[in-house]
């Protein structure tokens, strides 16, 4: 029986190419041979030709709902205002419940997003459907309610056709798989989000970057803290854990860097108390105290704290502006340097 069916089994015949070997004269080459082989034919797809002969209906009467809309709200607009404007205006009718469905599509997988659109296009179709009924019943003459009713059908029966193939599409998922679906999705968008926010960043900076060169400006660098070696960036720290330090900052005011990092092993964030002065912009006390900064903080001018810690021994020039700003907050870096160098 399997061999009699597949007797009758359609096929269609193709060219096909294979390398065979040829001698003359007791010489072989490998030549390119022509012959022609039997493929069988797939059985058609039926569920396929439906799905998509009901896909173009349902394409079909839009058109026509959106030509049926725009004629009537037209007709009905042109009354009060100029024609082209009163029938550009009639198309927005249908547009705006079939751009709600379309939404409402790309949203399938979020009911939560889903929603929105869902409402909004039933209530623009309500809409619609006023209109083009609004205009049956202004036309006058036999039975002018009930042919404004059923030019109203006209959308709505768009409408149910899209929705139902919609429906037929669209794939029904149990609790469990949706909530996963949800989460992987809202992971999806925050790595969007994220990429736009860098790409967004990565423009600023180049716009930065471009006014410093055109101007010839040097760019701002944030001062070094004296008690981390040379050259350490405050952003090198993990973004992650920049922002969680940054918001501990925030909630928690006057709080000490041990404090802060307390409170982000609670969270989950593994950090020190140096990352945590290196985010903040705080120098280390411990720093301070060593040259005696702490209280000259109401005493002491500029001049009088960079004479003091040049006597003490300190020279190098982003350590001395580091302290000389954790006593003077309004110090800056060229007053401080100037300074250095006459007292030294």
């Amino acid at each position: 029986m399997a061999h009699q069916n597949s007797t009758f089994r359609r096929a269609r015949q193709v060219q096909q190419e294979r390398v065979v070997p040829h001698t003359i004269n007791g010489v072989t080459e490998m030549v390119t041979e022509r012959y022609t082989t039997a493929v069988p034919i797939p059985p058609r797809e039926w569920d396929r030709l439906v799905r998509g002969a009901v896909t173009g209906a349902t394409a079909l009467t839009v058109a026509g709902s959106i030509a049926w809309s725009t004629a009537s709200i037209g007709d009905l607009l042109a009354r009060t205002v100029h024609p082209v404007i009163g029938y550009g205006a009639a198309g927005v009718f249908d547009l705006a419940w079939i751009s709600c469905m379309a939404l409402e599509w790309l949203a399938r997988y979020d009911r939560r997003k889903a929603a929105g659109p869902m409402k909004a296009g039933y209530v623009a179709l309500v809409i619609a459907m006023a209109a083009v009924c609004t205009h049956g019943i202004l036309q006058g003459g036999h039975g002018a309610i009930v042919v404004g009713a059923i030019g109203a059908l006209v959308s709505a029966l768009a409408k149910g056709m899209w929705t139902m193939s919609m429906r037929h599409f669209s794939v029904d998922l149990d609790d469990r798989s949706q909530q996963w679906v949800e989460a992987r999705l809202s992971a999806a968008h925050a790595r969007l989000a994220t990429a736009a926010v860098t790409r967004e960043l990565a423009r600023v900076e180049g716009a930065t970057a471009d006014m410093h060169a055109a101007y010839q400006t040097p760019a701002i660098e944030p001062g070094p803290d004296p008690d981390k070696p040379r050259g350490q960036r405050v952003d090198s720290v993990d973004p992650v854990v920049r922002g969680a330090i940054l918001a501990a900052i925030a909630t928690m005011p006057g709080a000490t860097p041990r404090e802060i990092v307390d409170r982000l092993v609670h969270a989950r964030i593994d950090t020190d108390e140096d990352t945590v002065r290196a985010v903040s912009g705080q120098t280390d006390s411990r720093s301070a105290t060593l040259h005696d900064l702490d209280e000259r903080r109401d005493t002491d001018n500029i001049t009088d704290t960079v004479r003091h810690l040049v006597r003490k021994g300190v020279t190098d020039e982003d350590t001395l502006f580091a302290l000389v700003r954790y006593v003077h907050a309004d110090a800056k870096a060229d007053t401080v340097k100037r300074i250095a160098r006459r007292v030294g």
